[in-house]
């Protein structure tokens, strides 16, 4: 496809034209890509994902035979089975990178301002993370990885989870709570109170989540309050692995967010849509391969994610994270051999492991205060 164009500002006669290069930015910048917030915080604490399946005991059954007693009566001494085992196997994401020899040969030398196989390189690992930013909430169907809604569901979309059924073992349900169309604290608090163990932090939510729509009606709702706080401690913002709100000016790995019982409320361009989430992130990780088999290590290696240097802007910034075990692979170029190019590919193999379930929640159906 060719482009023409015409320039904003004074149009230079032919004399200038055919006389004087233009100067181009030696990037190309993301005009199209989202922000996939969460799946970026979600990728960036990521843990390594060991044998065929990551396997969970968990306690789903109450032990009753414990009993008062006086004297000599008979006492309860039955053996109480109370565990069951949740079973994730991994999932498996591709992305090709394509090269065409006859464009490489146009951009080699000094007026290949922009690296073309550069570009091609991160623009396909920054496609990538925007198919992730969406799975990321989705219920586990057609091959993708288990996202938050089939972790945090009732049952209502996601029957079984782990390979065990929620009718069966009520414990393996989150809280899923209709709004009736409008967001308030009062219902908000219900949400939290009811996803929480009293007095113990570890065991309550320790983020918020939700698209910008629903994250603006919060901020509606906090609007006075918002604008003081601002003005006298500055914005607040949470780090891609925090959870504890900030009071600073930043730029970088800080996420604008409102808070809520102390805990950051982020907003996503990704998160679906009319939900307010709470979640206890220490009740499921990421878990990505990250050993490559010894039969494709002259072809395949590992990516550990970092810096662009021929791409920026929201796709970009999204990948400039740390993460040993992100579970991403690149497959290095083969020339094809019926055609003049080259191809490589991205990999990402793992899964989101859930270890339970009762301490996250969701508000649907918000769309008003």
């Amino acid at each position: 496809m060719a482009y023409s164009y015409t320039p904003d500002g004074i149009q230079f006669s032919a004399r200038v034209d055919g006389t004087t290069q233009r100067a181009l930015h030696a990037k190309v910048v993301d005009n199209i890509l989202g922000a996939p917030t969460y799946f970026s915080r979600l990728l960036s604490m990521g843990k390594p994902f060991l044998g065929k399946t990551e396997d969970v005991t968990v306690d789903v059954v109450s032990d009753t035979q414990g009993e008062f007693f006086v004297g000599l009566e008979t006492l309860n001494s039955a053996a109480v089975n109370s565990t069951v085992t949740l079973s994730y196997a991994q999932t498996a994401f591709t992305q090709p990178e394509v090269s065409i020899m006859l464009e490489s040969f146009a951009n080699t030398g000094v007026a290949g301002v922009i690296p073309l196989a550069a570009f091609k390189h991160e623009k396909a690992a920054a496609e990538v993370l925007q198919r992730f930013g969406t799975s990321v909430y989705s219920d586990g169907t057609a091959n993708q990885p288990l996202g938050l809604g089939a972790i945090v569901d009732d049952a209502t979309d996601v029957s079984t989870i782990g390979g065990q059924s929620r009718s069966t073992y009520t414990t393996l349900k989150a809280t899923r709570t209709a709004s009736g169309g409008t967001l308030t604290l009062a219902k908000m608090a219900t949400l939290w109170d009811t996803v929480s163990a009293a007095g113990l932090e570890s065991q309550e939510p320790n983020v918020g989540l939700s698209n910008a729509t629903v994250w603006s009606l919060y901020e509606q709702l906090l609007q006075p309050n918002v604008r003081n706080d601002y003005n006298g401690n500055g914005y607040p913002s949470v780090s891609i692995r925090g959870s504890n709100m900030e009071k600073a000016q930043k730029n970088g790995a800080g996420f604008s967010a409102l808070s809520y019982r102390g805990r950051g409320i982020l907003k996503d361009n990704f998160a679906t849509a009319q939900t307010l989430w709470f979640l206890n992130e220490n009740c499921y990780d990421w878990m990505g391969r990250a050993i490559v088999p010894d039969e494709y290590k002259e072809f395949v290696e590992k990516v550990n994610l970092g810096t662009m240097s021929a791409y920026e802007g929201t796709g970009a910034e999204a990948l400039d994270l740390p993460s040993e075990f992100n579970g991403w692979f690149y497959q290095k170029k083969l020339v094809l051999p019926n055609q003049a190019g080259m191809i490589a590919r991205f990999y990402v193999i793992g899964q989101v492991v859930a270890k339970g379930f009762r301490r996250s929640g969701r508000l649907t159906g918000v769309n008003g205060v």
